[in-house]
């Protein structure tokens, strides 16, 4: 008898060892997947560089002459350099619709934008770039 009380003890320890186990791998997927879903609708996270850049690109919007030409100039050498050094794609999105709404307004080609869409780009625009702990300055586009 004492070989039998034994081993239901030891098997009363196992079944309670992994249960905790089992609890401990639960608990984990569990804030691994709260994690992945926090995540998953996050915005992507540009580098202070990047951002660094986009404002450079907005201070340079201010100042577009109304001049076709040298608009047309400003935009493909502002693309070509957004594309060759900015690495977060979804900031310089935003960016380049800002550049568009600033040749159009400044060729007369469009209005500006509303300030709905403006305060949109911005607040999406400044959410990649929280973590760079820097904050984009987004005039109005200049009349």
């Amino acid at each position: 008898m004492v070989i039998t009380v034994q081993a239901e003890s030891r098997n009363k320890k196992a079944l309670v060892f992994g249960i905790f186990v089992a609890v401990v791998v639960m608990a984990a997927v569990g804030v691994g997947g709260a994690y992945w879903w926090q995540q998953r609708d996050a915005p992507s996270q540009a580098s202070a560089a990047d951002c660094a850049l986009a404002q450079k690109i907005i201070d340079e919007a201010q100042e577009l002459p109304a001049d076709k030409a040298a608009v047309a100039k400003w935009r493909k050498d502002t693309r070509d350099l957004r594309i060759a050094q900015m690495k977060d794609g979804y900031l310089g999105l935003r960016i380049a619709t800002y550049e568009q709404w600033a040749a159009d307004h400044a060729t007369g080609a469009a209005e500006a934008p509303t300030k709905q869409e403006l305060a949109e780009m911005t607040n999406t625009a400044n959410s990649h770039c929280t973590e760079a702990e820097r904050t984009l300055v987004v005039p109005p586009i200049a009349s």
